[in-house]
């Protein structure tokens, strides 16, 4: 999430914040913020990055969505096999 801090003339400190992802489709933004806390705290970080937020998306995409392939992983397409 990106932030920025503002204060009012009367000392009130406003945030204006914006998302860094879309939750997949079904989903909602509060899915995938519990998802990646889960992944935070399970590895023992000290707050959700990047990494926590697209390993949520990956596990709600995965859950959701009926997949041909058993490896989610991203493959070489130059490869030859």
């Amino acid at each position: 999430m990106d932030s920025i801090y503002f204060t009012d003339p009367l000392g009130l400190l406003i945030e204006l914040a914006s998302y860094r992802f879309e939750p997949p489709i079904g989903c909602s933004h509060a899915d995938v913020m519990i998802r990646a806390h889960r992944i935070r705290v399970a590895r023992g970080d000290h707050h959700i990055d990047r990494i926590h937020l697209a390993d949520a998306i990956e596990e709600l995409v995965a859950r959701r969505q009926d997949s041909l392939s058993e490896d989610r992983a991203p493959k070489d397409p130059y490869a030859r096999g």
